[in-house]
């Protein structure tokens, strides 16, 4: 991993999410890419020059704060002048970062009129959100939450390259409903499949009866320490799940794990109401792996 692009818009939750990247950045030896976005308000050359300066002094503010100090990081720092939907896609094809970070608080941000942001404007590119009470730790151990019946082989390549670069375990988890009982042994099935292409031999995966997100993670995590979840979907609907939930356990796992998001064209509803999967990939056929 050479690049990590870190979206901010100098707001503490963005601070937050900063700092995560810089420390990620150094266990993986990365450089980081700072972007700031007016969101569509045109600057004049002094005034740019001012917001250039302030971005400069928070990236290096928080490089201090984040126990980095002394170290060779130094971020570029660079603005857009685009709404950050528009600025997004286009950032992404210029850089071409590995990995795209923003705070749990741009989403809102990312999103046009409350409608979820589609993934496939990225790109291969994931991005990965910071929620709001998240302090770095070493990855060394993610959960991919996953449909075990509805695979993409180029996904999982994904998955298993996150997790060389982290030297990362994997365990596999799959949420089901009660109405969903009777496809148990099916998903059990498909889970075999899965389960022996991605992981080591002795690492159990997870079948959870449960059709809260945060919910059915936070009582993982029990018995599970996790440091970052994944998952692969069109668009944001699921990161919206999670990152606003309104589970009420204090300090749930949705304010202090973050949340990796790749893309991938789903055969089935990744979320049971994703805006896109129901809409125009309910009738799709699910892709088995093929080993």
């Amino acid at each position: 991993m050479q690049t990590l692009l870190v979206l901010t818009d100098l707001t503490e939750n963005s601070a937050n999410a900063y700092q995560y990247a810089v420390q990620l950045a150094g266990q993986v030896q990365a450089t980081i890419k700072l972007v700031y976005s007016t969101n569509g308000i045109a600057l004049s050359l002094p005034n740019h020059l001012q917001q250039a300066q302030k971005l400069q002094s928070f990236a290096n503010r928080y490089v201090c704060f984040s126990g980095t100090e002394g170290s060779n990081l130094q971020p570029e720092c660079l603005i857009a002048n685009d709404p950050w939907p528009e600025a997004l896609p286009l950032l992404v094809n210029v850089h071409q970062p590995d990995l795209i970070i923003a705070g749990s608080g741009l989403l809102d941000q990312l999103e046009v009129q409350g409608k979820t942001l589609a993934l496939e404007l990225l790109e291969q590119y994931p991005l990965l959100w910071i929620p709001e009470k998240a302090n770095y730790q070493t990855i060394r151990n993610l959960a991919f939450i996953t449909d075990f019946t509805d695979q993409d082989p180029g996904t999982i390549e994904q998955v298993k390259r996150f997790a060389g670069i982290f030297k990362a375990e994997v365990s596999l988890l799959h949420f089901y409903a009660p109405k969903d009982r009777a496809k148990v042994p099916q998903i059990k099935k498909e889970g075999d499949l899965l389960h022996r292409y991605i992981t080591p031999a002795g690492t159990p995966y997870f079948l959870k009866e449960e059709e809260n997100l945060v919910k059915g993670l936070d009582e993982f995590i029990q018995d599970n320490p996790i440091d970052l979840f994944v998952v692969a979907t069109r668009d944001t609907y699921l990161a919206n799940q999670y990152l606003k939930s309104d589970y009420s356990q204090y300090l749930a796992c949705n304010h202090t794990i973050p949340l990796l998001n790749l893309y991938q064209a789903k055969k089935k509803s990744c979320a049971g109401n994703c805006s896109f999967c129901k809409k125009q990939h309910a009738a799709a056929e699910p892709v088995t792996i093929q080993l």
